[in-house]
């Protein structure tokens, strides 16, 4: 870093070159002058990164310097120096983007404060440099990239908007282009990304995950075929093929291995916290039931980030083969608990006993159908769900169902979309409400995202997801956006020091603090306080 000190009042400049150890500071050269031109021919010569200016110059004034400088070398920060606390001068300063403004003489903790932030702004500036040529190339790939047919076709899979049985779903597989056959498998991968290792704007961050979707689609189908979706909740998920059944699966012990270097990756490339959650290998009619699965890992995990998860299942329901009758209590059971794996095994443990069953004719299952029916708007009953907010919820219920094999697909199909509609509604109140009021109740904590997501038992990407998506605003940006508020309200009505409001809202970094009311309100602490205390 080289710091530029421009006075002209020879023992003003040599007090500012001598009040501290600069090298201690961060700053490796520092150069003086005492004139405004002398000061450009500097600036023409070498890279200045700050720049000390006084305002009061007899052949030029600071303003007048800074205002050509950020001109000719903007990334240059400045702070102004001047023996007047007049509110033109401090108007003009904030202007012209001046990083700050202080009064002589200069108490030397200040300015080697000021000086601190400065110099995390001018790196902050050089990583983004790096960060943009990379932004770029991305950006232009995000632009020109158009919608797939293969991937609309995947999104209406997942979120059950196909009918996955019959002549119905060979008929959309065959048109989708995908080049699977309805006998293939496929083995799904859910890729959650955590958490930002850097702020990023909305449009940054929906580029950065595009970014993300295209490296993981890089890594993982690299040796094998598949393709990256996001589905319809936007959830971004790898889906692995294996045609013909068994052969040329990956193993996990694979899995494992390129998943762990995919999250090396995203940390160094794309400041992205990400974890894996891997499936096994279903059928096509299977696979929503696998993905909504692996959500619900996602959901459950509140301490293990950055790793490769394996799917293991956690209810195995286990069902007499001696027992007579089709009895469905346990299958309401399951329902009203909120047991979906348990309620989709029951049905395929079901199939299987019926499937073996000589006796079991056409009536049986037509009065099967009938009686799943009947739980399924039971359950919407009791749980005040509107059938009309279900996809596909007409098609569903008036699909004619011709063997135990379509009743199971059509069975587990139906009992997992209507409990995955209670428990999103379940979620969008109480969840987000209850995120709101411990942020706004603990403003002056010094909380994070991850502290708000372990109070309301979620892990923290869900929550972020579920919160924007209900809000329209990004958890980390409303936590920020109700601290400033809280820093606001004690600068206008209390005399307390900056610094300590910073400490009391819960900012133990100055610099940080300093810029995240900047990016609030335009001015950073200081200048809202002399401006406000001035219209006062």
């Amino acid at each position: 870093m080289r710091l530029l000190i421009v006075d002209d009042e020879q023992f003003a400049v040599e007090g500012l070159l001598y009040c501290c150890n600069w090298n201690e500071a961060g700053i490796e050269e520092v150069v003086t002058a005492n004139r405004a031109d002398r000061a450009r021919e500097i600036i023409n010569e070498k890279k200045i990164d700050l720049l000390i200016c006084d305002i009061e110059m007899p052949d030029e004034d600071g303003l007048s310097l800074v205002g050509w400088v950020k001109e000719h070398s903007p990334w240059t920060e400045t702070i102004f120096l001047t023996c007047h606390s007049e509110f033109s001068y401090a108007k003009r300063a904030v202007n012209l983007g001046s990083f700050d403004y202080l009064l002589k003489p200069v108490d030397t903790a200040e300015l080697l404060s000021v000086v601190s932030g400065m110099i995390a702004a001018v790196r902050e500036k050089e990583e983004y440099e790096s960060y943009n040529k990379m932004y770029h190339k991305y950006l232009n790939l995000w632009q020109q990239e158009k919608p797939k047919r293969v991937e609309r076709f995947w999104q209406d899979l997942l979120s059950r908007s196909i009918l996955s049985f019959g002549d119905f779903f060979e008929r959309e597989l065959a048109g989708a282009g995908v080049g699977l056959e309805p006998a293939d498998l496929v083995l799904p991968i859910l890729i959650s990304i955590e958490n930002w290792n850097k702020p990023l704007s909305p449009r940054d961050q929906e580029i950065m995950e595009y970014a993300v979707k295209k490296a993981a689609a890089e890594f993982f189908t690299e040796q094998y075929q598949g393709e990256a979706v996001t589905d319809k909740n936007g959830v971004l998920f790898i889906l692995l093929y294996a045609k013909g059944g068994e052969a040329g699966k990956p193993g996990i012990q694979q899995l494992k291995a390129t998943g762990q270097h995919f999250i090396k990756a995203c940390q160094d490339m794309f400041y992205s916290i990400v974890t894996c959650y891997v499936g096994s290998f279903k059928s096509l009619q299977q696979l929503p039931g696998m993905c909504e699965s692996l959500k619900t890992m996602e959901r459950d995990n509140i301490s293990r980030t950055q790793s490769v998860l394996i799917y293991i299942p956690q209810d195995q329901v286990p069902l007499s083969p001696e027992s007579e009758g089709i009895e469905l209590d346990d299958l309401v059971a399951y329902m009203l608990t909120g047991k979906r794996e348990s309620a989709v095994q029951f049905i395929h443990n079901l199939a299987e006993k019926l499937q073996a069953d000589p006796c079991f004719q056409g009536r049986h299952l037509d009065a099967l159908h009938q009686d799943t029916l009947q739980i399924i708007y039971h359950f919407l009953q009791v749980r005040g769900i509107n059938a009309g907010s279900i996809a596909k919820f007409t098609d569903w219920t008036s699909a004619r169902i011709r063997g135990l094999s379509q009743y199971r697909h059509w069975a587990e199909g139906m009992v997992s979309a209507v409990m995955e509609a209670e428990f999103e509604r379940q979620e969008k109140g109480g969840v987000i409400e209850r995120s709101i009021r411990y942020i706004q109740h603990n403003v002056e904590e010094e909380i994070s995202r991850d502290i708000v997501a372990d109070y309301v038992g979620l892990n923290p990407a869900y929550l972020s997801r579920l919160f924007k998506k209900e809000t329209g605003q990004s958890l980390i940006d409303f936590l920020i956006s109700v601290k400033m508020n809280r820093t606001r309200e004690l600068l206008d009505t209390t005399d307390l020091p900056v610094s300590a409001i910073a400490q009391q809202v819960g900012y133990s970094n100055f610099s940080h603090f300093t810029k995240m009311f900047r990016k609030q309100f335009d001015v950073n602490p200081q200048e809202y306080r002399k401006v406000t205390k001035r219209i006062d």
